[in-house]
């Protein structure tokens, strides 16, 4: 499979565990959805960072593509990431379940045909998880903390909404957005090509 370099960014700002639908509708992997919005995707000039850190992804997933980005960090410092691309809907729908570490700036970015109202959960999912939630301009909409519920039925498992439409969720290591100063309207830029969406048919647990 092809590896995705991109940019992304705009005027406005995804990872793993599993999906609660929110709205009664179907579940991709690690989370969610609802109702579906389409948004026109924008772009920006990328922004350049001052890290140089590029962590070396995971070998023991499914996921072969895999993209840099950059958080944008207003008065800090930006923060580079790798993230495995789950842009199929079977690749969203196992997204990080059952895996047992993720390495330090090194996670998953969830990307959508279009901007909807998603809701992730932590389904089979035993990494705790920072779940940022992107626009398609880039900006962020807002970050969650989600912790493993291994005990927990389907109906007692928390679920973690967007703040608005999101075209990408990121995941990474729980604790990264706080030690980073990620947050609401924060910039996510991809190096390279934006990743997008691929429709490899449809799968009953998809909302596409």
């Amino acid at each position: 499979m092809k590896t995705y370099a991109a940019v992304l960014v705009g005027a406005m700002v995804l990872l793993g565990g599993c999906v609660g639908g929110f709205g009664g509708t179907a579940t991709d992997a690690n989370r969610q959805t609802s109702t579906t919005t389409a948004s026109a995707e924008t772009s920006t000039p990328a922004a350049t960072s001052t890290t140089t850190e590029t962590p070396t992804p995971p070998t023991t997933t499914d996921v072969e593509r895999t993209v840099n980005a950059t958080f944008v960090i207003e008065d800090g410092e930006n923060v580079t990431v790798t993230l495995m691309v789950a842009n199929e809907p079977s690749e969203r729908q196992s997204g990080l379940m059952h895996r047992e570490e993720l390495a330090n700036r090194t996670g998953m970015v969830f990307a959508y045909e279009n901007a909807k109202q998603v809701s992730f959960w932590m389904k089979n999912t035993l990494v705790p998880l920072d779940m940022i939630f992107v626009a398609p301009n880039g900006t962020v909409l807002n970050v969650e903390h989600a912790e493993p519920q291994p005990n927990a039925s389907t109906s007692e498992l928390e679920t973690y909404p967007s703040d608005g439409q999101a075209k990408y969720v990121v995941e990474l290591p729980r604790g990264f957005a706080n030690r980073t100063g990620v947050g609401p309207g924060t910039k996510l830029v991809f190096e390279g090509p934006v990743p997008k969406a691929e429709s490899n048919g449809w799968l009953p647990w998809s909302n596409r």
